[in-house]
């Protein structure tokens, strides 16, 4: 965020869109508002964050707006373990009908498990047709030729900033860019990651099961609305 001649803060707040986007799974938390949870105030436009669920998330200033992947198909734990699984378009169509979804530039997608990744072809199709998905090479590779949206996975390969590496910007819309940035999938449980792995080639079909949706490579990502004059 640049804050020049503003309220808002830079660093702070580009520390809390980041944490935000960390790649790790978090617990399953149905989402309980359409309407926009914290409104962060200054001298330009208002910065809006809506939660969506899991790790959904619509961050919009003036009329630039970035989406974490969201979730609304929620599994049941036994179907997750010991059955199929799919995206249940439906209840994708019905919940992201309350949110204001318009000017998504771009869908996040820190890694690719099940969790993360499932529902974003119907969400992309459907919902934010025109919204870019920024991802690595499993992302892409799971989506594969099935799914409608694989060539619209931007690769963060060239871009990732590390401890060895400043990276570099993805921009979209003129005043939006991200910044992805590399990073560690934290353990299910007594230090192991389920579903870990990575997909090297596009799939052909969807995956079936939750342990076909692999991890494949994790990233963080820090977003940076631009003024006006690019600055």
């Amino acid at each position: 965020m640049n804050s020049s001649g503003g309220a808002l803060s830079a660093i702070p707040i580009a520390l809390a869109l980041a944490a935000l986007f960390q790649g790790g799974c978090v617990p399953k938390v149905g989402p309980g508002v359409a309407d926009p949870v914290e409104r962060l105030e200054g001298d330009g436009p208002v910065l809006e964050l809506t939660y969506m669920g899991t790790g959904g998330w619509i961050i919009r200033r003036g009329d630039e707006a970035v989406m974490g992947a969201p979730l609304f198909s929620n599994p049941s734990f036994v179907r997750v373990g010991l059955a199929p699984i799919e995206a249940d378009t439906s209840t994708i169509d019905r919940m992201m009908d309350r949110f204001d979804a318009r000017d998504t530039r771009a869908i996040l997608i820190g890694h690719s498990h099940y969790d993360h990744l499932m529902d974003v072809p119907r969400v992309a199709a459907r919902h934010v047709p025109d919204a870019r998905l920024i991802g690595g090479r499993t992302t892409q590779n799971l989506l594969g030729h099935w799914s409608g949206v694989m060539d619209r996975v931007d690769l963060v390969d060239d871009h990732v900033a590390d401890q060895e590496s400043a990276g570099s910007w993805m921009s979209y819309g003129g005043r939006l860019r991200v910044l992805p940035l590399r990073s560690n999938h934290a353990p299910h449980f007594v230090g192991m990651e389920l579903y870990a792995g990575t997909a090297d080639r596009p799939r052909t079909e969807p995956p079936g099961t939750a342990a076909e949706w692999l991890g494949g490579e994790t990233y963080a990502f820090l977003i940076d609305f631009l003024d006006e004059d690019g600055g």
